[in-house]
Protein backbone atom coordinates (compact mmCIF):
# COMPACT_ATOMS: atom_id res chain seq x y z
CA UNK A 1 0.00 0.00 0.00
CA UNK A 2 2.85 2.34 0.83
CA UNK A 3 4.46 1.80 -2.57
CA UNK A 4 1.15 2.17 -4.36
CA UNK A 5 0.34 5.46 -2.65
CA UNK A 6 3.74 6.88 -3.42
CA UNK A 7 3.52 5.76 -7.04
CA UNK A 8 0.09 7.29 -7.41
CA UNK A 9 0.88 10.63 -5.84
CA UNK A 10 4.53 11.25 -6.64
CA UNK A 11 4.85 13.27 -9.81
CA UNK A 12 8.53 13.89 -9.37
CA UNK A 13 11.30 12.40 -7.27
CA UNK A 14 14.55 14.08 -6.44
CA UNK A 15 17.24 11.72 -5.25
CA UNK A 16 20.18 13.45 -3.72
CA UNK A 17 23.06 11.52 -2.27
CA UNK A 18 26.68 12.21 -1.57
CA UNK A 19 29.36 12.38 1.02
CA UNK A 20 28.50 13.89 4.37
CA UNK A 21 29.20 17.60 4.23
CA UNK A 22 29.01 18.65 7.84
CA UNK A 23 25.39 17.75 8.47
CA UNK A 24 23.92 18.64 11.83
CA UNK A 25 21.90 15.91 13.52
CA UNK A 26 20.11 15.59 16.83
CA UNK A 27 20.46 12.72 19.24
CA UNK A 28 22.43 9.51 18.82
CA UNK A 29 21.08 8.65 15.37
CA UNK A 30 23.07 8.39 12.15
CA UNK A 31 21.51 10.10 9.12
CA UNK A 32 23.79 8.41 6.59
CA UNK A 33 22.03 6.09 4.18
CA UNK A 34 18.51 7.09 5.21
CA UNK A 35 15.71 7.98 2.79
CA UNK A 36 13.29 10.77 3.69
CA UNK A 37 9.91 10.68 1.95
CA UNK A 38 8.73 14.30 1.83
CA UNK A 39 5.12 15.30 1.12
CA UNK A 40 4.93 18.44 -1.03
CA UNK A 41 2.06 20.45 -2.52
CA UNK A 42 2.08 21.42 -6.20
CA UNK A 43 5.88 21.20 -6.41
CA UNK A 44 6.57 24.35 -4.44
CA UNK A 45 8.95 22.97 -1.82
CA UNK A 46 10.85 20.81 -4.28
CA UNK A 47 11.38 23.87 -6.47
CA UNK A 48 12.64 25.80 -3.45
CA UNK A 49 15.06 23.07 -2.38
CA UNK A 50 16.36 22.36 -5.86
CA UNK A 51 16.79 26.04 -6.71
CA UNK A 52 18.73 26.75 -3.53
CA UNK A 53 20.95 23.70 -3.83
CA UNK A 54 20.89 23.16 -0.07
CA UNK A 55 20.53 19.40 -0.33
CA UNK A 56 23.85 18.98 -2.13
CA UNK A 57 26.10 16.74 -0.09
CA UNK A 58 23.34 15.43 2.16
CA UNK A 59 24.24 11.99 3.52
CA UNK A 60 20.72 10.74 2.87
CA UNK A 61 18.24 10.63 0.01
CA UNK A 62 15.10 12.73 -0.35
CA UNK A 63 12.11 11.53 -2.35
CA UNK A 64 9.30 13.99 -3.04
CA UNK A 65 5.64 12.99 -3.38
CA UNK A 66 3.34 15.67 -4.79
CA UNK A 67 -0.20 16.30 -3.58
CA UNK A 68 -2.85 18.85 -4.72
CA UNK A 69 -3.70 19.90 -1.16
CA UNK A 70 -2.81 19.26 2.46
CA UNK A 71 -5.60 16.80 3.28
CA UNK A 72 -4.35 13.92 1.09
CA UNK A 73 -0.77 14.74 2.07
CA UNK A 74 -1.58 14.41 5.76
CA UNK A 75 -3.47 11.18 5.13
CA UNK A 76 -0.32 9.83 3.47
CA UNK A 77 1.64 11.02 6.50
CA UNK A 78 -0.69 9.16 8.85
CA UNK A 79 -0.33 5.96 6.80
CA UNK A 80 3.48 6.29 6.76
CA UNK A 81 3.61 6.70 2.98
CA UNK A 82 5.57 9.89 3.71
CA UNK A 83 7.73 10.72 6.71
CA UNK A 84 7.43 14.50 6.80
CA UNK A 85 5.43 17.09 4.87
CA UNK A 86 4.30 20.69 4.66
CA UNK A 87 0.80 21.89 5.60
CA UNK A 88 -0.96 25.01 6.80
CA UNK A 89 -2.36 25.57 10.27
CA UNK A 90 -5.93 24.36 9.72
CA UNK A 91 -5.17 21.05 7.99
CA UNK A 92 -2.41 20.38 10.51
CA UNK A 93 -4.92 20.78 13.33
CA UNK A 94 -7.48 18.58 11.61
CA UNK A 95 -4.83 15.88 11.28
CA UNK A 96 -3.86 16.24 14.93
CA UNK A 97 -7.50 15.94 15.92
CA UNK A 98 -8.00 12.82 13.83
CA UNK A 99 -4.86 10.90 14.75
CA UNK A 100 -2.17 10.48 17.38
CA UNK A 101 0.33 9.49 14.68
CA UNK A 102 1.50 13.00 13.72
CA UNK A 103 3.54 15.72 15.42
CA UNK A 104 4.46 19.29 14.51
CA UNK A 105 8.23 19.56 14.06
CA UNK A 106 8.93 22.98 12.50
CA UNK A 107 7.19 26.24 11.55
CA UNK A 108 7.48 29.01 8.99
CA UNK A 109 5.69 32.33 8.62
CA UNK A 110 4.63 34.27 5.55
CA UNK A 111 4.62 38.01 6.33
CA UNK A 112 2.76 39.01 3.16
CA UNK A 113 -0.92 38.55 2.43
CA UNK A 114 -2.58 37.78 -0.89
CA UNK A 115 -1.53 34.19 -1.47
CA UNK A 116 -4.42 33.02 0.71
CA UNK A 117 -7.53 34.89 -0.41
CA UNK A 118 -11.22 34.82 -1.21
CA UNK A 119 -11.41 35.35 -4.96
CA UNK A 120 -14.12 36.77 -7.19
CA UNK A 121 -14.50 36.25 -10.96
CA UNK A 122 -14.39 39.25 -13.31
CA UNK A 123 -17.61 41.24 -13.33
CA UNK A 124 -18.85 39.88 -10.01
CA UNK A 125 -21.52 42.03 -8.35
CA UNK A 126 -20.12 41.08 -4.92
CA UNK A 127 -18.51 44.04 -3.20
CA UNK A 128 -17.98 42.83 0.37
CA UNK A 129 -17.83 39.63 2.37
CA UNK A 130 -21.31 40.42 3.63
CA UNK A 131 -22.52 40.05 0.03
CA UNK A 132 -21.61 36.35 0.17
CA UNK A 133 -24.83 35.73 2.10
CA UNK A 134 -26.88 33.30 0.01
CA UNK A 135 -24.04 32.80 -2.48
CA UNK A 136 -22.20 29.61 -3.39
CA UNK A 137 -18.59 29.62 -2.23
CA UNK A 138 -15.92 26.96 -2.34
CA UNK A 139 -13.33 27.09 0.44
CA UNK A 140 -11.52 24.39 -1.55
CA UNK A 141 -11.17 21.31 0.68
CA UNK A 142 -12.83 20.86 4.06
CA UNK A 143 -10.61 21.87 6.97
CA UNK A 144 -8.17 23.68 4.69
CA UNK A 145 -6.62 27.09 5.18
CA UNK A 146 -9.15 28.33 2.63
CA UNK A 147 -11.96 26.97 4.80
CA UNK A 148 -10.56 28.71 7.87
CA UNK A 149 -10.17 32.00 6.00
CA UNK A 150 -13.78 31.87 4.78
CA UNK A 151 -15.13 31.16 8.26
CA UNK A 152 -13.09 33.94 9.84
CA UNK A 153 -14.04 36.42 7.11
CA UNK A 154 -17.73 35.60 7.52
CA UNK A 155 -17.42 35.99 11.29
CA UNK A 156 -15.75 39.36 10.81
CA UNK A 157 -18.58 40.45 8.50
CA UNK A 158 -21.28 39.17 10.85
CA UNK A 159 -22.55 36.55 8.42
CA UNK A 160 -23.44 33.13 9.91
CA UNK A 161 -21.70 30.36 7.99
CA UNK A 162 -24.99 28.52 7.44
CA UNK A 163 -26.22 31.47 5.39
CA UNK A 164 -23.60 30.73 2.73
CA UNK A 165 -23.73 27.76 0.37
CA UNK A 166 -20.37 26.12 1.05
CA UNK A 167 -19.16 23.67 -1.59
CA UNK A 168 -16.03 21.65 -0.86
CA UNK A 169 -14.05 20.91 -4.01
CA UNK A 170 -10.58 19.68 -4.83
CA UNK A 171 -8.41 22.50 -6.26
CA UNK A 172 -8.75 21.42 -9.92
CA UNK A 173 -12.53 21.06 -9.60
CA UNK A 174 -12.82 24.37 -7.74
CA UNK A 175 -10.80 26.12 -10.45
CA UNK A 176 -13.13 24.75 -13.12
CA UNK A 177 -16.23 25.73 -11.15
CA UNK A 178 -14.81 29.22 -10.65
CA UNK A 179 -14.16 29.68 -14.37
CA UNK A 180 -17.63 28.50 -15.41
CA UNK A 181 -19.49 30.50 -12.77
CA UNK A 182 -20.69 27.40 -10.91
CA UNK A 183 -19.46 29.07 -7.72
CA UNK A 184 -19.65 32.76 -6.86
CA UNK A 185 -16.38 32.93 -4.93
CA UNK A 186 -13.39 30.76 -4.19
CA UNK A 187 -11.32 30.76 -1.00
CA UNK A 188 -7.93 29.29 -1.87
CA UNK A 189 -4.16 29.68 -1.72
CA UNK A 190 -1.13 29.93 -3.99
CA UNK A 191 -0.40 28.62 -6.54
CA UNK A 192 -4.14 28.46 -7.25
CA UNK A 193 -4.71 32.08 -6.27
CA UNK A 194 -1.98 33.37 -8.58
CA UNK A 195 -3.13 31.18 -11.48
CA UNK A 196 -6.73 32.40 -11.12
CA UNK A 197 -5.58 36.02 -11.01
CA UNK A 198 -3.44 35.66 -14.11
CA UNK A 199 -5.60 33.30 -16.19
CA UNK A 200 -9.11 34.32 -15.18
CA UNK A 201 -8.68 37.91 -14.07
CA UNK A 202 -9.81 37.00 -10.57
CA UNK A 203 -9.81 39.74 -7.96
CA UNK A 204 -9.30 39.48 -4.21
CA UNK A 205 -12.36 40.10 -2.05
CA UNK A 206 -10.56 39.47 1.25
CA UNK A 207 -7.08 38.20 1.99
CA UNK A 208 -5.87 36.65 5.22
CA UNK A 209 -4.40 39.80 6.78
CA UNK A 210 -5.56 39.91 10.39
CA UNK A 211 -7.58 36.72 10.02
CA UNK A 212 -4.92 34.02 10.14
CA UNK A 213 -1.37 34.00 11.50
CA UNK A 214 0.32 33.14 8.20
CA UNK A 215 1.94 30.04 9.68
CA UNK A 216 2.82 26.83 7.86
CA UNK A 217 4.26 23.73 9.43
CA UNK A 218 6.38 20.72 8.79
CA UNK A 219 4.55 17.75 10.25
CA UNK A 220 6.10 14.33 10.75
CA UNK A 221 4.98 10.79 11.37
CA UNK A 222 5.71 9.71 14.92
CA UNK A 223 7.15 6.34 13.90
CA UNK A 224 9.70 8.16 11.76
CA UNK A 225 10.48 10.48 14.66
CA UNK A 226 10.94 7.54 17.00
CA UNK A 227 13.54 6.03 14.66
CA UNK A 228 16.81 7.65 15.80
CA UNK A 229 18.47 7.45 12.38
CA UNK A 230 15.44 8.76 10.50
CA UNK A 231 15.03 11.53 13.06
CA UNK A 232 18.67 12.52 12.61
CA UNK A 233 18.14 12.77 8.85
CA UNK A 234 14.96 14.81 9.26
CA UNK A 235 16.65 17.15 11.74
CA UNK A 236 19.38 17.85 9.20
CA UNK A 237 16.75 18.21 6.46
CA UNK A 238 14.83 20.84 8.44
CA UNK A 239 18.04 22.84 8.93
CA UNK A 240 18.70 22.75 5.18
CA UNK A 241 15.08 23.61 4.42
CA UNK A 242 15.37 26.71 6.60
CA UNK A 243 18.53 27.72 4.72
CA UNK A 244 16.60 27.33 1.48
CA UNK A 245 14.01 29.81 2.74
CA UNK A 246 16.82 32.28 3.51
CA UNK A 247 18.24 31.75 0.02
CA UNK A 248 14.86 32.40 -1.64
CA UNK A 249 14.46 35.72 0.18
CA UNK A 250 17.97 36.77 -0.88
CA UNK A 251 17.62 35.56 -4.48
CA UNK A 252 14.01 36.19 -5.55
CA UNK A 253 14.68 36.31 -9.29
CA UNK A 254 16.68 33.09 -9.35
CA UNK A 255 13.98 31.39 -7.33
CA UNK A 256 11.29 32.69 -9.70
CA UNK A 257 13.14 31.48 -12.78
CA UNK A 258 13.80 27.99 -11.43
CA UNK A 259 10.31 27.69 -9.97
CA UNK A 260 8.80 28.55 -13.38
CA UNK A 261 11.01 25.97 -15.08
CA UNK A 262 10.38 23.16 -12.61
CA UNK A 263 6.63 23.66 -12.31
CA UNK A 264 6.12 24.74 -15.94
CA UNK A 265 4.08 27.72 -14.80
CA UNK A 266 4.07 30.96 -16.80
CA UNK A 267 6.69 33.49 -15.69
CA UNK A 268 4.00 35.96 -14.61
CA UNK A 269 2.40 33.38 -12.32
CA UNK A 270 5.75 32.22 -10.98
CA UNK A 271 6.75 35.80 -10.21
CA UNK A 272 3.59 36.45 -8.18
CA UNK A 273 3.93 33.19 -6.26
CA UNK A 274 7.61 33.75 -5.50
CA UNK A 275 6.95 37.29 -4.26
CA UNK A 276 4.23 36.07 -1.90
CA UNK A 277 6.22 33.05 -0.72
CA UNK A 278 8.91 34.94 1.16
CA UNK A 279 8.65 32.73 4.21
CA UNK A 280 11.08 32.40 7.05
CA UNK A 281 11.57 29.80 9.73
CA UNK A 282 10.23 30.60 13.17
CA UNK A 283 10.93 28.59 16.34
CA UNK A 284 8.09 26.71 17.98
CA UNK A 285 8.07 29.00 21.00
CA UNK A 286 5.13 29.17 23.40
CA UNK A 287 3.92 32.24 21.48
CA UNK A 288 3.97 30.41 18.14
CA UNK A 289 2.28 27.38 19.66
CA UNK A 290 -0.26 29.75 21.21
CA UNK A 291 -1.11 31.19 17.79
CA UNK A 292 -1.80 27.69 16.50
CA UNK A 293 -3.87 26.97 19.60
CA UNK A 294 -6.01 30.02 18.84
CA UNK A 295 -6.70 28.64 15.37
CA UNK A 296 -7.58 25.30 16.96
CA UNK A 297 -10.01 26.96 19.36
CA UNK A 298 -11.66 28.89 16.51
CA UNK A 299 -12.02 25.73 14.44
CA UNK A 300 -13.51 23.93 17.41
CA UNK A 301 -16.04 26.68 18.06
CA UNK A 302 -17.08 26.65 14.40
CA UNK A 303 -17.58 22.89 14.43
CA UNK A 304 -14.79 22.08 11.97
CA UNK A 305 -12.82 20.30 14.69
CA UNK A 306 -14.95 17.66 16.38
CA UNK A 307 -12.64 17.30 19.36
CA UNK A 308 -10.53 19.65 21.43
CA UNK A 309 -6.94 19.77 20.22
CA UNK A 310 -4.21 20.75 22.65
CA UNK A 311 -1.27 21.78 20.51
CA UNK A 312 1.63 21.94 22.98
CA UNK A 313 1.78 18.18 23.70
CA UNK A 314 1.86 17.49 19.94
CA UNK A 315 5.02 19.52 19.26
CA UNK A 316 8.31 17.66 18.76
CA UNK A 317 10.52 20.35 17.33
CA UNK A 318 13.38 19.29 15.07
CA UNK A 319 16.11 21.88 15.45
CA UNK A 320 19.88 21.85 15.23
CA UNK A 321 21.74 21.62 18.54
Amino acid sequence: MRRALLAATATVALLLAGCSGGSSTEGPGNAAGQTIHFGDQAGQQQALLEASGVLAGAPYQVEFAQFPAAAPLLEALRSEAVDIGVAGDSPTLNALGASDDISVVAATRTPSAGGLSILLPPGSPIRSVADLRGRKVSPTTQGSIGHYLLLQALKEAGVPADQVQISFLQPVDAAAAFKTGAIDAWSTWDPYTAVAQQDSGATILRDNAGLSPGLSFLDANNDALDDADKRAAMTDFVARYNRALDWARANPQQFTDIYAKLTQRPPQVASVIAARAQRQAVPLTPDTVGELQTVADNLRSSGVLRTDVQVAPRVRELSSP
